[in-house]
Formats: C-alpha cells, structure tokens, sequence
C-alpha cells in the first residue's frame, strides 16, 4: 500500500504576502507621521496640558513667584530721594527720566533768566547812553549859548566904542554906558571928553568900526575875557585914516543876567594908513 503524499504547507511567512505600499499610500503614512510629530511637539511647549508627576519640558521662567522680594522696596526707598522718592511706583528705570525733564526745566529757566537779565542789562545801558549823550548835547548847547551871549557883548562894546559922530558924541557916550559898568564911564570921559571931544568937532570927525574877530577866554557864568580884532576908518575934513587889526582887551561881568564892560585896554594896532585930502587940493591949484 503505498502512502499519499503529503501536502506541501508554504512557510508561515510565504503564506500572506505583504501589500505593495503605492506611492500615494507612502506619502499619506509620512504625512500623518509628521502631524503626529507636530502634536507632540505643542503638547511639549505648552506646560499647563503635561500630564504626570515630572514635567521636564516646562520652563522654570514661566513659574510666577509667590510674592516679590522684600529687598526690591528697601533699595527703592534708599535709592529714592528728593523727587523721586515716595513715588511707590517702585520702577528705578523712571527716576532719570524725571529727573533729565527736571533739569532740562532748570537750564531753561536759567537761560531764560539770563536772556531777560541780558535784555534789562541792554536796555539800561542803552538808556543811560542816551541820558549822558542828551546831557552831553545839554551842557555844550548851555556852553555855546553862553560863549555867544559874552562874544555878542564883547563884538557890541567894541564896535560901539570906535565907531562915532562928531554931530552926535552924547549918543555914543549914552550907548557905552548902558554897556559898560563900574568906574568905565569915568575913564572914558578922561579920554573922550574935553578937548578930545572938541578936536572931533573941529575935524568934523567920524568914525567906523568893523569886528573882524572875537577870542573868547576864561568863560564861565559870573566873568569872562575877551580879546576883539576891529577895524577902523576914521573921516576928517582933512584926511581919511585906516587903521587895521586893532586889537581890545576886554573884561566883562555879569550883572542881573546881562554882560556889561568892566575894563578895556587897546592894545594897539597891526598897520595904520592915513591919505591927507589937503595934498590932492594943493595938487589942483
């Protein structure tokens, strides 16, 4: 009797081939994959959804502390004078702020105390310029004003003086005394009066007198002296007489608000011509 043959039984391995995977199907398992991946990786960061005893993964910076350190308000309020301090805001990095706004407000304050201080210190100078040029002008217009009043005078007398009518010699004596003071009068009678006053007569004489010149010196509100350059020409029935530069010292006062002739002295003359009118008749005949 001959035995069957036994059935052939493939390996357990061979019995079931494995799928071929397709492209498609090996992407879509990658995919899903790395979305997994992704998930563990958010559960990672986010330390309040760990689960279990130990948590490795959560950060020791997320931790709040329970209450802040004692020492932070010590240093705040040692730290903390003058403005600062007493703020209890406890915030160090806000104090040099204040305080550059607070210096900042001091420097301009100062440069505007300075500009205001520099305008005033302008201003009074500029006033007190003006206050002592107007003195100045004041007081050389006073000078001036006062300097003609003396030469006025002096230029009148002088002129007065050498100039006269031999029909009419009271009127030039008359003229010179309201001009004159003191003992003037007396002296100009000693030399115009008398027999001088009957030679003009004689000669038919007159005179006339031109200021060229007044020299004023020593003037001040009570005196002055002057120097007086006149010329002269004096007509006779005789001649014509011309005498150039001569020259009067005089002394004047003030009296009552007025000048008036104190002295006279004649200090002579730079040239004297003289032309005979009996030469020119002597000619004739």
């Amino acid at each position: 009797m001959t035995d069957e043959p036994k059935a052939v039984q493939p390996p357990e391995d061979a019995r079931e081939p494995e799928d071929v995977q397709s492209p498609e199907d090996a992407q879509a398992r990658e995919d899903a994959q790395e979305r997994e991946d992704a998930q563990e990786r958010e559960d990672v960061q986010k330390p309040e959804d760990a689960q279990g005893p130990e948590d490795t993964h959560e950060p020791e910076s997320a931790q709040e502390p329970e209450s802040a350190p004692p020492l932070a308000d010590d240093t705040t309020v040692a730290a903390g004078t003058g403005d600062g301090a007493g703020d209890g805001d406890g915030d160090d990095g806000g104090r040099p702020s204040r305080r550059g706004r607070f210096t900042r407000a001091k420097v301009m304050g100062a440069l505007a105390a300075m500009l205001v201080t520099a305008i005033t210190a302008t201003a009074v100078l500029q006033w007190l310029s003006a206050a002592q040029a107007e003195d100045a002008r004041a007081g050389l217009e006073s000078e001036r004003a006062l300097r003609l009043e003396v030469s006025g005078a002096a230029s009148a007398f002088s002129r007065a003086l050498l100039s006269y009518d031999y029909q009419n010699l009271q009127s030039t004596r008359s003229t010179l005394a309201a001009q004159a003071t003191g003992d003037f009068l007396s002296t100009y009678d000693a030399a115009f009066g008398g027999a001088m006053a009957q030679v003009i007569v004689k000669l038919k004489a007159t005179s006339q007198a031109t200021v060229r010149e007044v020299y004023l010196a020593d003037v001040d509100e009570a005196t002055a002296h002057a120097i007086v350059v006149v010329d002269q020409q004096v007509n006779t029935s005789e001649a014509i007489r011309s005498v150039k530069d001569s020259h009067l010292k005089i002394s004047l006062v003030k009296e009552k608000g007025t000048w008036k002739i104190h002295d006279v002295t004649v200090l002579g003359a730079a040239s004297e011509d003289q032309y005979n009118l009996n030469d020119d008749k002597k000619k004739k005949d």
